[in-house]
């Protein structure tokens, strides 16, 4: 039983017109200059300190608020764009703000993105060529399921801005989404294929205009893997090149390696990540995973497995994987041991990444193969 791959958290820009089966990853308003990860601390710290001395200082509340989203750090930009939003709610700035963060912020309700909805409505009102504000209505719009008045108003930002990279994005994204919506129909895959064509070309018209947008290249690397295309591995090498830090784009690269038959690259890589953090346990899964269907080393899987479960008790894969491993040595008692304790695994133990759908398939598989077993007993 394969891991799966785990999900990168993007911005909600992103994931809410990708379903269940967006990949980044996530995560999770879509800021596009992102800083580097020691920028951004340095700007956090110097913001940090003005605070410190006058915590109602309203222009630093929103500019700390703003670096937060670009960063995703969405319970500080949350707070900031709340504490604004109270001391001054007649700015435009901290209005757009906190609408941006309302609807970005973790666990997000239904409530947050209609009163988001109506702040955008708002604004617009006060600023009718402003493009932030017409992509965060968009947004909104996609939120409810409303294509047509969203695609109105990205198309709108984009003839203000032809370069408005949140317009590109948020573009990208629906035909995502209506991909998704129509590719398990046999008799839409014509035109699912096409949406998810035209998804791609925007993203990498994207990296076009801006290349150091490291996001967009795992999103590009996400689409043309759905379509078993090499090239994705090109993208994720992108992403990790331009963030060599995180771990996550890492883990999308390595993964893709494993997918396309570069099973060395794959193993060096994860061997770095554990490296640089031992306690990621999706990096010794997959090494197992490969040692064990790729190369048959047995044994040398199954004690990468071991440390995974040591660091997530509730680990699904593994216990299967486990199962398989003592089926393949004929040791049938410990491979009914490890089945079923993948099938006594709780849903809401599952990884965060893994939806219910893969949690129960892959509990039915470890039921499956008890059951085989059972009858040789």
């Amino acid at each position: 039983m394969k891991c799966k791959l785990v999900q990168l958290t993007i911005f909600s820009i992103l994931l809410l017109a990708c379903g269940e089966d967006a990949e980044v990853v996530k995560k999770d308003s879509f800021v596009t200059q992102s800083t580097k990860k020691n920028d951004y601390k340095e700007e956090l710290q110097k913001l940090n300190k003005i605070l410190a001395k006058n915590p109602d200082n309203v222009e630093v509340l929103v500019e700390r608020g703003n670096l937060a989203l670009a960063n995703y750090d969405l319970m500080m930009a949350f707070a900031d764009a709340a504490r604004a939003y109270r001391l001054d709610s007649g700015r435009v700035d901290t209005r757009l703000l906190y609408a941006s963060a309302l609807i970005n912020r973790p666990n997000s309700s239904k409530q947050d993105k209609q009163v988001a909805h109506e702040h955008f409505k708002k604004l617009l009102e006060q600023e009718p060529t402003n493009t932030k504000v017409m992509t965060g209505l968009a947004n909104t719009y996609i939120f409810q399921q409303d294509i047509k008045n969203a695609q109105y108003w990205i198309d709108r930002a984009l003839e203000i801005d032809s370069k408005f990279i949140d317009a590109h994005i948020l573009k990208g994204s629906i035909y995502k989404m209506l991909y998704s919506a129509l590719h398990e129909d046999p008799e839409s895959q014509k035109l699912a294929n096409a949406y998810l064509d035209t998804a791609i070309m925007t993203f990498s018209h994207i990296t076009e205009i801006y290349p150091e947008n490291h996001v967009m290249y795992v999103y590009l690397g996400v689409l043309l893997q759905q379509q078993d295309d090499p090239v994705c591995i090109d993208h994720y090498l992108s992403a990790v090149q331009l963030q060599p830090d995180s771990i996550d784009y890492k883990y999308s690269l390595a993964y893709a390696y494993g997918e396309f038959d570069k099973e060395r690259e794959a193993m060096k890589l994860y061997k770095e990540m554990i490296i640089q953090d031992s306690t990621y346990y999706e990096a010794y899964c997959q090494m197992g995973q490969i040692l064990q269907f790729k190369f048959e080393e047995i044994d040398s899987a199954m004690n990468y497995y071991s440390q995974v479960i040591e660091l997530d008790p509730y680990h699904l894969d593994a216990f299967v994987n486990i199962g398989i491993a003592y089926e393949e040595k004929g040791d049938i008692t410990r491979a009914l041991q490890n089945y079923s304790k993948a099938i006594a695994i709780e849903p809401q133990y599952r990884k965060p990444t893994m939806s219910v759908a893969q949690f129960n398939e892959q509990q039915q598989m470890a039921r499956e193969n008890a059951d085989k077993l059972r009858k040789k007993l």
